[in-house]
């Protein structure tokens, strides 16, 4: 038997008819079904870097209570106060043997210069990024870690040539990658040069010869084969 549609006489349900939800805060009837509250999201597991960031920071902490560390991606990422820097980066070298010195190199940023160094160890595969923050000056002091990472020597050699940091320490602190009268260091974001300062003396002697000296040319010319 079809199911007839109600006839005009049969009432219809209306909006005023239909139960409305309780306002916000407002509790609901009893015996009405309510959603269950929602429970809180489990924290994320700790990544190996995050476990390593703790073990550098337990070690470094009683002797360097400054210290920061905290994981960056794969990397431990450490703070320090400049002066603490030395002993800083031996208690990473003797306590969890971080004694492979990958990297040496700074960050020009607007109030301060950072020096990193980016040390690694056989145990542990985490690298360490080892910072120190420097005031923004002409050369400011920093302590050379060729004491603790004889590597680093040529590293902080072309660190001080390109940003103009003063390694306080460093055996033999030269410019490593421009000439000794070179005028500024080339990595600073205020550095400026003068466009025809090009090694012009250098480079008439073309490309086999750019280093050789200045000779008087009548010198040259009278000379035999």
């Amino acid at each position: 038997m079809e199911s007839q549609p109600p006839s005009e006489s049969e009432p219809r349900p209306s909006e005023e008819s239909r139960p409305l939800a309780p306002p916000d805060g407002a509790q609901a009837p009893e015996g009405s079904a309510s959603a269950p509250p929602e429970e809180p999201a489990a924290p994320p597991e700790p990544t190996a870097a995050d476990l390593q960031a703790r073990r550098v920071f337990e070690e470094l902490r009683s002797s360097i209570p400054e210290a920061q560390a905290q994981a960056r991606g794969p990397y431990v990422e450490v703070f320090v106060p400049v002066e603490q820097l030395e002993a800083a980066a031996r208690l990473l070298r003797d306590r969890l043997g971080y004694a492979l010195l990958s990297m040496v190199t700074a960050v020009d940023w607007p109030d301060r210069i950072e020096v990193i160094y980016l040390a690694f160890s056989l145990v542990h595969p985490q690298g360490v990024y080892l910072k120190a923050n420097l005031p923004r000056t002409d050369l400011p002091d920093c302590p050379s870690l060729t004491t603790v990472w004889p590597g680093a020597e040529f590293q902080e050699r072309e660190t001080y040539d390109l940003m103009g940091i003063n390694f306080v320490g460093h055996p033999d602190l030269r410019r490593i990658l421009t000439e000794d009268d070179f005028p500024g260091h080339p990595l600073r974001k205020d550095f400026r040069i003068a466009p025809d300062y090009v090694l012009m003396r250098h480079l008439r002697h073309g490309a086999e010869g750019q280093l050789a000296p200045e000779r008087d040319d009548s010198t040259q010319q009278s000379s035999g084969p």
